[in-house]
């Protein structure tokens, strides 16, 4: 008998592929990831890692970027194996396509929510509540103990009480 939790992420997961796919996100990554030469092969939590992805677009400096349910990954194996949670991350991108209805929403979701982190700490990723949920740490982005502090971040002088 299968157990319940693993029933329901099943599920949850089978609803994520669905919406990406009506949403035109997932074809959309399948298209970008066939133009950038890339080789589909399943990955974690229903996901299709794109190994070999050779475009700079979208995001030139990025080692992976999710599309729907579609990871551009620009790793090598080797490389990837030094970070053992960037799929993860990125599968956790996927689910934000879904929920951020595809190309209707997420990409101006996306970019609006860069856009303020950069202006809050000039990075687009620390301050940016996708990255976050997804977790910066697996994303690559800089561990907390070593990111020069964001101006944001630095509590205004309070007045104590007397």
């Amino acid at each position: 008998m299968t157990e319940p939790a693993t029933s329901g992420r099943r599920g949850a997961r089978r609803v994520r592929q669905v919406v990406n796919a009506l949403t035109l996100a997932t074809p959309l990554g399948l298209l970008l990831a066939r133009a950038g030469g890339a080789t589909l092969r399943p990955g974690p939590h229903g996901t299709l890692v794109a190994a070999g992805y050779r475009s700079r677009f979208p995001a030139p400096r990025a080692s992976a970027v999710t599309i729907g349910d579609v990871v551009l990954l620009r790793l090598d194996d080797d490389q990837l194996a030094r970070r053992p949670q960037l799929l993860e991350h990125e599968a956790r991108h996927a689910t934000q396509w879904s929920t951020g209805l595809g190309l209707v929403g997420f990409p101006l979701a996306y970019a609006l929510a860069a856009g303020w982190s950069w202006l809050r700490c000039g990075d687009g990723a620390r301050r940016n509540v996708f990255e976050q949920a997804a977790g910066l740490v697996a994303g690559g982005y800089l561990p907390e103990a070593t990111r020069p502090e964001c101006p944001a971040d630095v509590a205004s002088p309070r007045r104590q009480p007397e």
